[in-house]
């Protein structure tokens, strides 16, 4: 899997601003099979108390070799597939104050299927969620910390 905010690429512990992450992420899912689907699911997660889970993004159905920004709009000029699904639109992290950590979460589909956006984003519980649409375990994961625009350093 592969993200990046305009032509930042994400790796595990990359810093951006606020500013920087207020659309949609290109994300690849690498591979040529598009047979095979796969769920993605972004959580923020405040860094000091670890007790926030806002789902931040939530997509069903993406078909490898895809970028799922538009919701499954080619991103190699590949042949039309069925699109990807976005259950729970892009929110972008608002920091209030210190560091949030945004967590991607790429888990393989056993089948297309139908998914349910949670009653709310606040307090997501990914395990549930995974045993509920029998996703086991992830297969990727990509993580980047963020904080507002005026914010200086880290934890202290």
């Amino acid at each position: 899997m592969r993200i990046n905010y305009g032509d930042k690429e994400i790796t595990n512990g990359t810093g951006l601003r606020a500013s920087a992450v207020l659309n949609a992420p290109h994300v690849e899912i690498e591979g040529h099979d598009q047979a095979k689907l796969y769920t993605l699911v972004a959580l923020s997660v405040v860094v000091r108390t670890n007790t926030e889970n806002p789902t931040a993004w939530l997509v069903t159905d993406i078909p490898e070799a895809r970028d799922i920004r538009f919701g499954g709009v080619p991103f190699k000029k590949l042949p039309a597939n069925p699109t990807s699904n976005e259950i729970v639109p892009y929110e972008s992290p608002r920091p209030p104050a210190g560091i949030h950590r945004i967590v991607f979460v790429l888990f393989k589909q056993q089948a297309r299927q139908t998914v349910y956006a949670p009653g709310w984003r606040q307090n997501f519980n990914i395990r549930d969620f995974s045993a509920i649409y029998n996703l086991g375990a992830p297969v990727a994961a990509l993580y980047f910390n963020c904080q507002k625009e005026s914010g200086v350093g880290g934890r202290r």
